[in-house]
C-alpha cells in the first residue's frame, strides 16, 4: 500500500484552505489591477482626492498564494473585472483569511484569535473599520471555515471544535445564540463543513465531512444538518451512507435539495487506488421538496452519468433555486506521464474540467463549452447570476478566471490574477 506522507496530506488541506492558519486583521482595501490604483476618499461631490468618480457598484476580489512556507490571502476592491489583477496594492493576509460579504459590508475571520472583523466599503473601494466580535466564550481559538449570511441580522459560523453553530448579528455585532451540534462528532474522524449554505427557505444547511488523514479514510456518509438560525434549533439531519461526504445542496424551483457525494474530493477513491479499502462511488442524492431526509430510491452515481468519469468536487451553482449545477470531474488520461492519482500530488495536474448538470428525476451532464482541463483550486463562486471559476494551469501561481453563464453552458474568460481565485463578490 502506498501511503500518503504528512507532506502530501498537508498540501491537500491547504489548497482547500482547512488547514489551521494564521493570518492578521487587514486595516484598509485597495484597487489592485494592471494599471494600479489608489484609494480615495470621497468629497461632497462625489469625487475622490484626485477627482474620481465614485464607482457604481464594484467587486470584492480575493486571492490565496501557496509557497513552501505557506499561504497569504490577498484581498482587493476593484471597480470592474478585466484584465490582470495583480496583488501589488492589494492588502496581504498572512495565512488563509476567512470572509464574508453582505451589502457593501466585508466581514473578515480571523485566524490568529477568534474575531470577525466589520468593514464598510466606500464608494471607490476605500475600507473603514466598523467594529469587532470575539467568539472565544464558545472555545474556538479561531474563526473556524463553515460561515454562511443568511440576511442583515443574521449570520452563522460553525466551530468543528466546539460542535457549536453560533449565530451572531452582522449589523450590530453581537451574538444571538447558538444551536448544539454535538451530533456531528465520529470517533477517530476529524470534521469538516466549509461550505454550510443558506438555502432559498432561509434555513442554514451544514455539510457534514469526516476524513482521518493519517490512517487514509474517508467516512463513507452523507450528512446535513438544517439549522432554523432564526429559532435557534436543528430542523432535522439527513444522512446517507451511500457514497461518501456530500457537500452543499443545490435547489431546484420545486425545492428539491441535491447533494453530491464526491469522496471528499475523490480522495476516498485515491486511498483506495493507494491500496486501502474499497470506496464506493460518488454519487448524487435528493432531498425531496417539503421533507428532511434523503430520498431512498434517488440515487445516481456519478460515473454513471458522466460515462465513467468520477466527480473530484461538490455541486456549485449560479443560482439556488435554478436546478443547475456544476461539478468538476476527474480524468485520469489528462494526467502526465509518472503521475498517479495515488497521492495528492495529481491535485497539481491539469487533469479536472468543469461540468454542468440539469438536475430532476433523471439528471443529465455535459462538458461546459470552453472549459479548459486544469488543477484543483478553490470552489467556483456565485454572483451576479453568473458562476466564476479559476482554472490554474501552472499550479496556482496564476489563474485565468472564468465566467459561466448557465443558461447557455458557454465559459468565457473574464480576468485573470496573481495566485489562487478565491472569492469575487459583486457590491451594490
Amino acid at each position: 500500500m502506498t501511503m500518503t506522507s504528512n507532506t502530501d496530506t498537508s498540501r491537500a488541506l491547504r489548497v482547500l484552505g482547512l488547514a489551521a492558519l494564521t493570518f492578521a486583521a487587514a486595516p484598509a482595501l485597495g484597487c489592485s489591477t494592471d494599471a494600479g490604483g489608489d484609494d480615495q476618499d470621497e468629497d461632497s461631490d462625489g469625487e475622490g482626492e484626485s477627482g474620481e468618480q465614485a464607482w457604481e457598484g464594484g467587486y470584492v476580489l480575493s486571492s490565496v498564494v501557496i509557497s513552501d512556507v505557506g499561504r497569504t490571502t490577498y484581498f482587493s476592491v476593484v471597480p470592474e473585472l478585466d484584465g490582470h489583477m495583480t496583488n501589488e496594492d492589494a492588502i496581504e493576509i498572512p495565512g488563509n483569511a476567512v470572509y464574508l460579504v453582505e451589502g457593501r459590508n466585508l466581514y473578515v475571520g480571523m485566524a490568529e484569535e477568534p474575531t470577525w472583523v466589520k468593514f464598510e466599503i466606500g464608494d471607490t473601494g476605500e475600507l473603514s473599520e466598523l467594529g469587532r466580535m470575539s467568539l472565544a466564550n464558545y472555545g474556538l481559538g479561531a474563526i473556524d471555515y463553515g460561515n454562511a449570511m443568511v440576511d442583515e441580522t443574521t449570520a452563522v459560523s460553525v466551530s468543528s471544535t466546539s460542535l457549536l453553530a453560533i449565530v451572531w448579528n452582522p449589523s450590530t455585532m453581537t451574538i444571538t445564540g447558538t444551536v448544539d451540534l454535538s451530533h456531528l462528532e465520529r470517533d477517530g474522524y476529524d470534521l469538516e463543513n466549509w461550505t454550510t449554505t443558506t438555502g432559498p427557505d432561509g434555513m442554514v444547511y451544514i455539510p457534514g465531512r469526516w476524513a482521518d488523514w493519517n490512517g487514509a479514510r474517508i467516512l463513507q456518509e452523507v450528512s446535513l444538518t438544517i439549522v432554523d438560525p432564526k429559532a435557534l434549533e436543528v430542523v432535522a439531519v439527513a444522512e446517507d451512507d451511500r457514497c461518501a461526504s456530500g457537500g452543499r445542496p443545490v435547489f431546484d424551483a420545486a425545492g428539491n435539495a441535491y447533494v453530491l457525494g464526491d469522496g471528499r474530493n475523490y480522495s476516498a477513491q485515491m486511498f483506495e487506488n493507494a491500496g486501502a479499502g474499497e470506496a464506493a462511488d460518488n454519487c448524487l442524492l435528493r432531498i425531496p421538496a417539503g421533507e428532511t431526509d434523503f430520498d431512498a430510491d434517488y440515487y445516481f452515481s456519478i460515473p454513471e452519468l458522466t460515462g465513467g468519469l468520477e466527480a473530484i468536487t461538490e455541486l456549485g451553482t449560479a443560482e439556488q433555486s435554478s436546478g443547475v449545477g456544476f461539478f468538476k470531474i476527474f480524468d485520469p488520461a489528462q494526467l502526465p506521464e509518472g503521475v498517479e492519482p495515488v497521492d495528492f500530488t495529481f491535485w497539481d495536474s491539469n487533469a479536472h474540467q468543469t461540468w454542468r448538470i440539469e438536475l430532476g428525476d433523471q439528471p443529465t451532464v455535459e462538458a461546459v463549452e470552453g472549459a479548459p482541463f486544469s488543477a484543483i483550486g478553490f470552489a467556483a463562486v456565485a454572483t451576479d447570476g453568473l458562476l466564476y471559476v479559476g482554472e490554474t494551469e501552472d499550479a496556482g501561481a496564476n489563474t485565468v478566471v472564468y465566467q459561466i453563464d448557465p443558461t447557455t453552458n458557454a465559459m468565457t474568460e473574464a480576468f485573470s490574477m496573481d495566485g489562487y481565485f478565491y472569492g469575487v463578490h459583486a457590491l451594490p
